[in-house]
């Protein structure tokens, strides 16, 4: 399986001056049309050469669960009209869901249904993992939809590996691919073999005032990455207890930093600190998606995931 990590939200100046270090990198990015910017019409056209594979959130969750006023501006009718014009742009789209309950299929299939007779393709999205109240899995893996995600669910917060496990082997055992929402824990997808994930946390990491990195002398001691923070941001004793100035591993941090991306403490303490620190975390997940490959091929020779033929 050749794992996609796609990081959501990736603004174009940022992709732009990663491209400019990293050239030969690959960038998978998730737009929502939520929380679409200013600066998307470019990242879907000059700068789509430089993005792997661009995939199209409906903006349902932020609708759902944010508090801002932006959300009056999302409707189904608005995500339509969206698609007529960028479709082609993306190589895949998710379903608009507007009932985000276990039993939310009696609403979002039927509006699936209305976007696919407009000439639009999307990907079902699944609440239900474990058929609690509706097996919505089986409806969508009987009518063979290429891909399948696995969304906002009460079965992804709590036993949460082995729900996705439970979700997962039916589309697997059908030949059909699996995008996991939100969720690119190591830990998690160390276990649980699946083609897709996506996650803000990229630009959250730098929210909270850190920036998350591999340090290459815990290899072998740990699966997941650490973090550094800065003076100007920690708030919490462990934040503090992290902050570049007094870490053990702060030289390990900068050489890193300047072998890596040609940053020096300087730059994350400078004018342009913000954007120093987002190119370290996009860097982090571009790392981030080349361990998972790895150990997602690991995983498919394991006894409970070799009959699936995962290649």
């Amino acid at each position: 399986m050749q794992h996609k990590v796609f990081m959501s939200g990736l603004k174009a100046d940022i992709l732009l001056a990663y491209k400019r270090l990293h050239p030969q990198s690959e960038i998978n990015v998730l737009i929502s049309f939520g929380t679409r910017g200013n600066d998307y019409p470019s990242m879907l056209t000059e700068h789509r050469d430089k993005i792997n594979s661009l995939i199209l959130d409906s903006g349902a969750f932020t609708k759902n669960f944010s508090q801002s006023d932006r959300t009056a501006k999302i409707t189904l009718a608005g995500f339509i009209a969206f698609l007529k014009r960028n479709y082609h742009f993306f190589d895949f789209v998710f379903n608009y869901d507007e009932d985000f309950q276990l039993d939310g299929s009696d609403i979002n299939i039927p509006i699936m249904n209305k976007i696919e007779k407009s000439g639009f393709k999307v990907v079902p999205v699944v609440h239900d993992y474990i058929g609690e109240e509706r097996d919505e899995i089986s409806i969508y893996v009987q009518n063979r939809h290429p891909i399948i995600a696995l969304g906002y669910s009460k079965h992804k917060k709590q036993n949460t590996v082995e729900n996705i496990k439970t979700a997962i082997k039916p589309i697997l055992a059908a030949g059909l691919k699996i995008h996991l929402l939100g969720l690119t824990s190591m830990d998690v997808l160390s276990q649980v073999p699946v083609h897709f994930s996506d996650s803000s946390s990229w630009a959250q990491e730098g929210l909270f005032g850190c920036v998350a990195w591999f340090n290459p002398d815990k290899a072998a001691e740990k699966i997941g990455p650490d973090r550094m923070y800065f003076k100007d941001t920690a708030e919490t004793s462990r934040e503090k207890s992290s902050i570049i100035d007094n870490h053990p591993d702060r030289d390990q941090f900068l050489e890193y930093v300047q072998n890596q991306l040609n940053l020096t403490y300087n730059d994350l303490y400078g004018i342009n600190k913000d954007l120093c620190r987002e190119l370290a975390n996009v860097h982090y997940f571009v790392q981030l998606q080349n361990k998972i490959r790895i150990i997602q091929q690991e995983l498919v020779k394991q006894p409970e995931w070799a009959p699936y033929k995962l290649n």
